[in-house]
């Protein structure tokens, strides 16, 4: 009997991916608090111009990380389930590919607008995005090939 295995690691990645959902839940509705906390940490000229910038990148970047958290729980729930190579994956995948090259593009904003830093979220949301669209290519191939498979006698 093995110790790990395919089930228990979807289910850790359920857990993780709820957990990230409350997390960006929490940090939306608290996001006046923390756009404050952050022009402070990171040392900024606060402004009500800069906090209100910040905000809108912030809420846009929730709505973008809302939508890949529950495309992916959905996305994990039909692995789960044995639905692999399907075409609802391939959809799930696609609209991840677009949430995190949506942040990489706010992300890259937020560099100009008022923090250098934001490059390097900005780089990783990107490199999530061209990886998470050649798994999204790979999964569409595999359905085209399961769907002729289907139909050979």
């Amino acid at each position: 009997m093995k110790f790990w295995d395919d089930e228990k690691s979807i289910v850790l990645t359920r857990c993780v991916v709820v957990a990230a959902l409350i997390g960006c839940v929490a940090m939306a509705v608290g996001g006046p608090w923390v756009t404050a906390w952050f022009v402070t940490a990171a040392h900024l000229h606060a402004s009500a111009q800069l906090t209100a910038m910040l905000l809108v990148l912030g809420y846009a970047c929730a709505v973008l990380a809302i939508g890949m958290l529950i495309s992916l729980y959905k996305f994990l729930r039909r692995i789960e389930k044995g639905e692999v190579f399907v075409p609802e994956n391939v959809t799930a995948l696609r609209r991840i590919s677009w949430c995190c090259a949506g942040a990489a593009v706010l992300c890259l904003a937020a560099v100009f607008i008022c923090y250098r830093p934001f490059a390097v979220l900005a780089a990783a949301a990107g490199f999530m995005a061209l990886l998470v669209r050649v798994l999204k290519n790979a999964f569409a191939q595999a359905v085209r090939m399961k769907n002729e498979l289907d139909y050979t006698i």
